[in-house]
């Protein structure tokens, strides 16, 4: 009977061990996703803003007076 719960205490801290070791690389995991999230939503701006430049060219150019073609 000793040897049977020596054996349990034994698997017990084993899982123990494992289970902190679980919650650490997950708790990593859980902050390289927030900065891929930050990162991506930062990315995201950029392209929004970009894309109001681009709209801002666009109109300038449709608003310049055409040159008549010279026969």
């Amino acid at each position: 009977m000793p040897l049977i719960m020596v054996g349990q205490n034994l698997q017990g801290r084993h899982s123990e061990r494992r289970a902190a070791a679980d919650f650490e690389v997950n708790q990593k995991a859980e902050a390289e996703v927030e900065e891929i999230l930050q990162q991506l939503e930062a990315q995201a701006q950029l392209i929004i803003k970009q894309g109001e430049v681009v709209l801002q060219i666009l109109r300038r150019l449709d608003a310049m007076p055409t040159s008549a073609p010279h026969p």
